[in-house]
């Protein structure tokens, strides 16, 4: 078997700057500037999401976005307490609240400011 030590999925922003606030400030990612037009936003210790600036990657930024970024909490984390700070901060909510659901357990989905959509999902206790 193939042995990786790290993964990255690449999303292409109008504006790479507009991630920042949002992945690093409100989800509490920890950003690394790979250059001027790509920031990594680590998740864990080996999976990051990367902002990219339209033209200057492999892709463009499109309208349409059809992929769902599914952030993992901790079971100790407060889903709920991360739910209201994103909502109060005027993040647009595609659920009206946590979900409990049997099988992935605690849930919600919100959008990013390019759009894509992004799930957080806490393992059921």
């Amino acid at each position: 078997m193939t042995e990786y030590d790290r993964a990255y999925t690449f999303i292409y922003y109008n504006d790479v700057k507009e991630a920042e606030p949002f992945y690093r400030d409100l989800l509490g990612l920890r950003l690394e500037y790979e250059s001027d037009w790509v920031t990594r936003f680590w998740v864990t210790d080996h999976y990051a999401i990367a902002a990219v600036q339209s033209g200057r990657g492999f892709m463009n930024a499109m309208e349409d976005k059809p992929v769902i970024l599914c952030i993992g909490m901790k079971d100790e984390a407060d889903i709920k307490a991360l739910y209201m700070k994103l909502k109060d901060a005027g993040v647009k909510m595609r659920t009206s609240e946590v979900e409990l659901r049997e099988t992935e357990g605690r849930i919600f989905f919100c959008e990013d400011p390019e759009g894509y959509i992004v799930e957080v999902v806490q393992r059921p206790k």
